[in-house]
């Protein structure tokens, strides 16, 4: 007997004691206690009958489906302050990654400011946006800023980069 049938077997008995004890403790439910027991017992069958194709077919190659799924389903590995400490310290060296990488992250800070201190949308109202956030901090999140011309010049100095946070923690 294999595993999934000695399951179905122990399963099947602990439904039918349960059913049992139900027909005898009920009155006039019948007819419902009869109904649960049948679906319950159809329900382990199915089960044992699934497992049992499964272990007689045995392993079926991947699809791509599947290796989707099991990507899907993998925890992302723990990020948290380093990735953003990177991201500054990069940043810093090379203008690109300032504009594609800490850009985007002070964009949403400020969007985010923006809109529950003073209801403005960032890029939908870029006029009252530019009233309402310091010079410093504009620059760096107007949705118009263009990306660099040299990539690789260096981007903005650690004592910019914390005028520009403190300028947005004021917003």
């Amino acid at each position: 007997m294999n595993d999934a049938v000695r399951r179905a077997v122990i399963v099947g008995t602990l439904i039918t004691i349960g059913a049992l004890i139900g027909l005898f403790a009920s009155t006039g439910m019948r007819a419902r206690v009869l109904d649960a027991y049948l679906v319950a017992i159809g329900a382990v069958l199915m089960l044992m009958l699934i497992r049992t194709v499964r272990n007689v077919i045995g392993d079926r190659p991947r699809s791509a489906f599947d290796d989707a799924l099991a990507t899907m389903r993998r925890a992302p590995p723990p990020s948290g302050g380093l990735t953003l400490e990177r991201d500054v310290e990069l940043s810093r060296l090379n203008e690109f990654h300032f504009h594609m990488r800490l850009r985007p992250v002070l964009r949403e800070i400020a969007a985010v400011r923006l809109r529950r201190r003073y209801g403005v949308e960032l890029d939908r109202e870029p006029a009252r946006a530019r009233e309402l956030v310091p010079s410093a901090a504009w620059d760096a999140v107007r949705p118009d800023r263009p990306p660099p011309h040299d990539r690789l010049a260096s981007g903005p100095s650690l004592a910019k980069l914390r005028e520009l946070a403190s300028e947005l923690e004021r917003l």
